[in-house]
C-alpha cells in the first residue's frame, strides 16, 4: 500500500443540503419537485478536519446527527453540497455490519466478488482469500450460501472482507460490536496493527469505551453542526454531555 506522508484525509466546508418532499421525506438535491417550493433540510453544516495516517478518528453524536453521512460522502456514496473531501491513497467502507455480503452466495464466493469490488490485484488475491478466510474464521460455513449464517457469522463475513482490503483507509460505521466477543477481541488486535503499518480509520459508533480504546481524535456532531473536533477523551466529554442532556 501506498500512504500519504502526511495526512490521509482532508475535509474541507463539508455542507450537505436535502430537499424534503411534500410527505416530509428526503430527498436527494437532485430530485427536482415541479410546481412546489423546495424545503431544505441541512444535514451536515461546514465540517472541516484532517486525519493523518495511523491515527484513527471517532465520529459521535446523536441519532441523526449526520454522522452516516459524512461517512457516505466520505465514501463517495453520496455527493457534498458544498464543500470537498479529499483522501489520499485506497478507501474501504463497512457502512453496516454485514455490508458487502450477498445473501445467495456462498461465503467463498462473496470473498472472490468482494475482491473483485475492491480492485484487489490479481497477484494478491490469493493471499486476501486465505487473509480474509483465517480472520472471520469460520471454516466450513464459508462452503455454505451467506443467508444460512448466523446474524454474528453474517458480520463477521462482512467485516473480515473490509477489514483485510489492501486499503489506506478505512470507514467503519457502527461496526465494532460485530461477531462474539473472542472476535471482538481479534478485531481490536487488528485495528492496533493497522493503524501501527499506517492506515487511517474514521469509526462512527455510539461505544464510547470502545471509541477510547481505538481512536486518537474524536470529532462531535450535533444536528449537523460540529460541535468539537480533538482529542478522543475531550471529545467523549462533549458527546456525553450532549446525549445525557
Amino acid at each position: 500500500m501506498s500512504f500519504d506522508n502526511t495526512i490521509a484525509i482532508e475535509v474541507k466546508g463539508l455542507t450537505k443540503r436535502f430537499a424534503l418532499n411534500s410527505s416530509g421525506g428526503d430527498r436527494p438535491l437532485y430530485h427536482r419537485l415541479s410546481g412546489e417550493q423546495k424545503k431544505m433540510r441541512t444535514a451536515l453544516d461546514n465540517i472541516n478536519f484532517t486525519l493523518a495516517p495511523g491515527r484513527a478518528l471517532a465520529v459521535m453524536g446523536r441519532n441523526g446527527s449526520g454522522k452516516s453521512t459524512l461517512l457516505k460522502i466520505l465514501a463517495g456514496v453520496v455527493d457534498p453540497s458544498e464543500g470537498q473531501a479529499i483522501l489520499h491513497g485506497q478507501v474501504g467502507a463497512l457502512l453496516e455490519v454485514g455490508a458487502g455480503a450477498h445473501p445467495d452466495l456462498t461465503g467463498w464466493e462473496n470473498i472472490r466478488l468482494v475482491a473483485r469490488l475492491l480492485r484487489v490485484p490479481k497477484d494478491k488475491r490469493e493471499e486476501y482469500y486465505d487473509r480474509t478466510a483465517s480472520f472471520c474464521a469460520l471454516g466450513d460455513k464459508l462452503n455454505e450460501p451467506a443467508r444460512w449464517y448466523s446474524a454474528g457469522q453474517y458480520a463477521r463475513l462482512g467485516f473480515s472482507m473490509a477489514a483485510m482490503a489492501p486499503t489506506d483507509i478505512l470507514l467503519i460505521d457502527e461496526a465494532l460490536g460485530a461477531g462474539d466477543a473472542p472476535f471482538q477481541l481479534k478485531c481490536f488486535d487488528f485495528f492496533y496493527v493497522a493503524k501501527a503499518q499506517g492506515r487511517a480509520f474514521v469509526m462512527v459508533s455510539h461505544a464510547t469505551a470502545a471509541l477510547r480504546d481505538l481512536c486518537d481524535d474524536g470529532l462531535v456532531l450535533n444536528n449537523g453542526q460540529p460541535v468539537y473536533t480533538g482529542p478522543v477523551e475531550t471529545a467523549i466529554e462533549h458527546y456525553e454531555r450532549i446525549a445525557f442532556s
